[in-house]
Order: structure tokens, then sequence, then C-alpha cells
């Protein structure tokens, strides 16, 4: 179940990110796949996630690893959205 109060921090950046590095045959709904970090996270809070990424899977061929972690303050948990790299 979702936070109410939860912030996602880097939701832009991510969603642009994963259009630009992921291959639409493999794409799924940016936000859905938000949503799976923040009940992972709401989980294990204070903990980094990864989304790994096959290269057949990428644009240019490479590994990708999208990497994620949450914390928590006064107002609810928030998960970042760390960036994403070759592996």
């Amino acid at each position: 179940m979702m936070t109410s109060t939860l912030t996602v921090v880097g939701r832009e950046v991510f969603i642009d990110d994963y259009n630009e590095e992921i291959d639409n045959d493999y794409r799924l709904d940016p936000d859905e796949i938000l949503q799976d970090m923040v009940e992972l996270m709401e989980e294990s809070p204070k903990s980094y996630q990864h989304l790994h990424f096959d290269s057949e899977q990428t644009n240019d061929g490479m590994n990708k690893l999208f990497s994620f972690t949450s914390y928590e303050r006064e107002d609810g948990l928030r998960l970042s959205y760390l960036g994403v790299s070759d592996e």
C-alpha cells in the first residue's frame, strides 16, 4: 500500500532517463515502476534498491542499473532517485 505522504524526489529525472535508456519494446509504465519501488522501500526504509536492465533491453546495448534510496522525514517516507549507470 502506498504511503499517503510519499514524495518521490527526482521523479521527472527518472522518467526522462528511463525513456532515454530503455528500448520501447521493454518499457513499462514508469509510474508503476516507482510504485513498486515505493512498496519495496516501505518494507525496508533507509535502504537502497536497484532496477537492473540487461543489454538487450537498452537502447545502447549496455546493461543499466537505476538506483534509488529512501529515508524517513517528519512528513513521511521519501523515495529518492539517485541516477542510472552502465554496468
